[in-house]
């Protein structure tokens, strides 16, 4: 089969174009399962397999505290939960329960933690 003149621009266009999308640079990196979460960090994972447990009992003593920068990583170790999130008391929210996950509410007027609860 003979190819005529303009089939041969099209085909190596082609073929310039699809050797385009191939990446030759560094691949990307998986970010660290311990490295600490960004100050403005709204929800936090435990980095472990999950549990399914979440004991909002042992940090009640959070209620009334200041929400600071550490918070989520504090409630998180003390519950023994897999996630964690900060929620506004007027937060859209999904309606999905989860066991292992902790809820810190933290009032937007005065920055401190109105609940937490596990869901």
């Amino acid at each position: 089969m003979r190819m005529n003149a303009f089939a041969w621009p099209l085909a190596l266009g082609s073929l310039l174009a699809l050797s385009a999308c191939n990446s030759t640079g560094a691949p990307a990196q998986a970010p660290a399962a311990a490295a600490a979460p960004p100050d403005g960090a709204t929800q936090l994972d435990s980095g472990q397999p999950p549990r399914n447990q979440c004991n909002a009992q042992a940090v009640q003593s959070l209620v009334g505290q200041p929400y600071g920068a550490g918070t989520l990583a504090q409630a998180l170790a003390a519950a023994g939960a897999d996630t964690v999130r900060m929620l506004r008391p007027d937060s859209m929210i999904t309606k999905e329960y989860r066991v292992g996950r902790l809820n810190v509410v933290v009032d937007a007027a005065t920055g401190r933690i109105v609940s937490v609860n596990c869901g």
